[in-house]
């Protein structure tokens, strides 16, 4: 199982700014002042170190701003999670490996058709490539909406004319094999030796989460769940669906969008009740209960700065291991590899 995160962000794409870049920098300077080590230890050398041993925001580190996209390897085969703006450096790394080996053979698993879930679609290079240049790329999407429309018509949708300049019929003349199918019926299929579940989370619209499994040769399994814009009913009585889909995951990528105080607008705020995004006392609980190994915490909200990331994280691992679990969690950011 590999699995590496192109975009961790929802919502909307969230770039940094030159501010966010300074502030950054003065925050390393200070924390490598603050050893004492100035005379022994080279700045960079430090850096390095503490890179390697923990993720923090007193760094010179991000944990990105581009929306939804995981891909994962398992099983032989490459599938991509979600096509948010992480598609695109996600479809630049595949230019060589497509060029090698004669085409790319890529399954898109959608969770939902929000634009923050599919707006990478258009910028994602290898489409482009036309097959007349003896180059046989295979690309499938699963996804659901019957709601309205259904995915394929939303994902051609965004790319008419005049709100894009190249079409989906023109995708449609240059790539050698592209298949859509729904998963509004179709709730459990294969790739391959992968077998993949999908289920309805509580959302806005139509949203589907996924529990993919592959047993190995040697007769390993191997489950991956990815349950991204999902709303607890009760965060201390987990959905039935969502335990369901993370039972026993060796990896559970949720999304985990705000602190509870975010969530509940506590303090005057503004409430995200209704808003189709989950809080740590959810996470924790569905955790412990789902018996998960390790909780990637995904989705993270356009308004959290990298800080406010950590104290989400934080509180989550505080909180499952406060009522006797054991699962890992991680706060993903761009470049992570499981």
């Amino acid at each position: 199982m590999h699995i590496k995160f192109w975009g961790v962000r929802g919502s909307v794409a969230t770039p940094l700014t030159s501010d966010d870049v300074e502030r950054k920098v003065f925050q390393a300077l200070e924390a490598y002042k603050a050893t004492g080590l100035t005379q022994s230890l080279d700045p960079l050398e430090w850096l390095e170190r503490e890179k390697s041993a923990m993720r923090n925001a007193l760094l010179p580190f991000t944990y990105g701003g581009n929306t939804a996209c995981v891909e994962v390897k398992l099983g032989g085969k490459r599938i991509v999670l979600d096509m948010g703006t992480g598609l695109r450096p996600l479809g630049n790394s595949l230019f060589k490996e497509m060029f090698s080996n004669g085409g790319l053979d890529i399954t898109f698993l959608l969770s939902h058709v929000h634009w923050d879930h599919i707006q990478g679609l258009p910028f994602f290079g290898p489409l482009y490539i036309n097959k007349e240049r003896g180059i046989r790329n295979a690309w499938m999407f699963y996804g659901g909406t019957n709601w309205l429309k259904t995915a394929e018509v939303c994902l051609q949708g965004q790319m008419d004319p005049p709100t894009f300049p190249v079409s989906w019929k023109e995708i449609e003349q240059i790539t050698y094999q592209m298949n859509a199918e729904s998963i509004y019926d179709l709730r459990h299929f294969q790739i391959g030796t992968v077998d993949v579940v999908a289920g309805k989370l509580n959302h806005p619209q139509e949203t589907y989460g996924y529990r993919i499994t592959d047993v190995d040769e040697g007769g390993k399994t191997t489950i991956i769940a990815y349950t991204t814009d999902n709303e607890p009913y009760d965060p201390e009585d987990p959905d039935p669906r969502l335990v369901e889909l993370a039972e026993n995951a060796d990896v559970w990528i949720t999304d985990c969008q705000y602190s509870e105080h975010t969530y509940s607008g506590k303090n005057g705020g503004l409430s995200r009740r209704g808003w189709g995004h989950s809080y740590p006392r959810a996470i924790a609980h569905a955790a412990i209960k789902a018996k998960v190994k390790t909780v990637v915490l995904f989705h993270h909200d356009p308004g959290s700065s990298d800080a406010h990331i950590e104290t989400i994280w934080i509180e989550t691992q505080d909180l499952i291991k406060r009522l006797g679990g054991t699962s890992r969690v991680i706060a993903a950011w761009e470049g992570l590899e499981l």
